[in-house]
């Protein structure tokens, strides 16, 4: 064999034995071995195709440094020199080769200009020559750099820069995967790690129903299969229509987003633990895809809305019941209110026929109280008409002062001024005695405070005092005589009005006060109730 045909042999033979390094580099890789012994072998191929040594530099996370990566022949103190090196146009080719992205050549390191500053450090660790070349993404990205080093000054042929190329696409197919490899672990992890600590159990399912993954509270829900397609799982969830059928288990939220629906914001169902308390969930599901719109799975949410159900349904039997005793009541004050007026008309009749001068008078009166009693209790009923419990103490008086102007007073001899500060709100009960204090007060004013020539005015004002509500009925009149509107023994003189406004005081847990206060030369009557809200 002529020493042509020699040298061609010794190439395919250099050629087969790159290629196997690269294979092995490869296969290793796949098979689960770090990247430093993928690389290895390619370093290692790299100087014994050209009979030097070489290396492999990767750029730092932050793009800004190199940090040596696995070397073939070299010593560790040039390791150490270049480890951490910042990435640009001096010291080494290697960092000019990663900041340009562009090879490096230097065939004769103590003849080129470039490496003036370098230049020792070169030459020190017995590097005459080196050829470095930016290892880069399909996309352009530079990871590093795969550099071959020479003892002696030489330049490199066609056949020899190939080589390297080859070398070095194989370390970026290398460093691309394992960088791809430990984003993704990275993301798994971070994924396994929200899903544990989210506060709803979560699961994702075959189109068979079986679970490919789930995290910790899903997994007191369900033993691994989804409930829609698992007899025994499906015994333990209820979910009802609103018209109280139970849901069957073909329409369960599972079920269904494997059919193609998005179930959100999900069912309701009733859970029964394995101690065999039951709780209250929402199921939502939703179907996976793939890229060519086929349901590959569904993933299932399952939410505690246990207390949330359980007091709804609390407060839906609490207003049903309230609806129900809102309807008593109000049929309650309609028949008042019609009794009143039965009682109105038997009280007029009798009076038509009363002759006697003292008994027509006392007819009368019980006829005036009748007819207030009832407009009170017509107030009362208007006032809580959309609310039983409570009312706007102010609303209410402003209307019941409407209706006593209307019904007794004469506006030439009389105005009645209506002083409530509005937002308090007041029990019914307590709303009704205070009206029929208020409608007798009044009437007694318009009855005694003011003389035939005389014309006046009574102010009611009513406001809130800390913890107690203060009621004032203050009129301009004559004034009461000395003894009057005090508490009396029955029988004792008092007039009927003034009985049963101390009655009304007492039932209220109240306390009244009267005085006469000085009005611009008109002493006048002032009533003071005070009483606990």
């Amino acid at each position: 064999m002529d020493d042509h045909g020699a040298e061609q042999d010794s190439g395919v033979r250099r050629s087969e034995r790159l290629l196997l390094a690269q294979t092995t580099a490869l296969e290793q890789a796949i098979g689960g071995a770090g990247l430093d012994e993928a690389l290895e072998r390619l370093v290692q191929a790299g100087a014994e195709r050209f009979g030097g040594h070489a290396a492999i530099v990767l750029m730092s996370d932050d793009g800004r440094t190199l940090r040596f990566g696995v070397a073939a022949g070299l010593p560790e103190s040039y390791r150490r020199a270049v480890d951490g090196t910042a990435i640009g146009p001096l010291d080494f080719p290697c960092a000019l080769a990663a900041h340009s992205g562009e090879r490096v050549v230097i065939a004769n390191v103590a003849q080129d200009p470039r490496w003036a500053s370098g230049q020792a450090a070169l030459l020190d660790h017995g590097i005459a020559a080196c050829w470095s070349t930016p290892i880069r993404t399909a996309t352009g990205t530079v990871l590093g750099a795969f550099t071959i080093y020479h003892a002696a000054p030489c330049a490199p042929g066609p056949q020899d820069l190939d080589a390297v190329d080859r070398l070095t696409r194989t370390a970026a197919l290398l460093i691309e995967r394992d960088r791809t490899e430990r984003e993704r672990q990275s993301s798994e992890a971070m994924l396994s790690s929200v899903l544990e600590h989210l506060p709803v159990g979560v699961a994702v399912y075959d189109t068979q129903g079986r679970t490919t993954r789930n995290n910790r509270l899903m997994r007191d829900y369900t033993n691994g299969s989804l409930p829609s397609a698992d007899d025994r799982e499906a015994s333990r969830w209820r979910a009802f229509h609103p018209d109280g059928r139970p849901v069957e288990r073909k329409d369960f939220s599972g079920a269904r987003a494997l059919r193609g629906e998005i179930v959100v914001p999900g069912m309701d169902f009733l859970h029964r633990a394995a101690d065999g308390t039951e709780h209250w969930t929402r199921v939502s599901a939703a179907p996976l895809r793939d890229g060519a719109g086929q349901i590959t799975g569904v993933v299932a949410v399952v939410s505690d809305i246990d207390a949330e159900k359980r007091a709804a349904q609390g407060l839906a039997a609490a207003l049903d019941e309230a609806r129900r005793s809102e309807l008593v009541a109000h049929e309650m004050s309609h028949r008042i209110m019609n009794s009143f007026q039965l009682l109105h008309g038997l009280v007029s009749m009798q009076t038509a026929t009363v002759t006697d001068p003292a008994a027509r008078k006392a007819v009368e009166q019980a006829f005036s109280r009748i007819q207030a009693m009832a407009l009170v209790q017509r107030r009362l009923f208007e006032a809580t008409r959309n609310d039983l419990a409570t009312l706007d103490a102010a609303d209410y008086l402003q209307r019941l002062g409407e209706s006593l102007t209307g019904a007794f007073i004469d506006s030439s001899r009389c105005t009645l001024v209506i002083d409530a500060a509005h937002g308090i709100p007041m029990p019914a009960a307590q709303a009704s005695s205070m009206g029929l204090i208020v409608t007798e007060l009044v009437l007694n004013a318009l009855k005694h405070a003011f003389g035939a020539q005389h014309r006046g005015t009574v102010m009611v004002r009513f406001e809130a005092c800390g913890d107690d509500r203060r009621l004032t009925v203050t009129d301009d009149g004559t004034g009461l005589p000395d003894g009057a509107g005090t508490a009396k023994p029955a029988g004792s003189g008092q007039g009927m009005g003034m009985t049963l406004v101390h009655g009304l005081v007492r039932q209220l847990g109240g306390r009244l006060d009267i005085d006469r206060p000085d009005q611009g030369g008109r002493p006048g009557t002032r009533f003071v109730l005070t009483f606990p809200a």
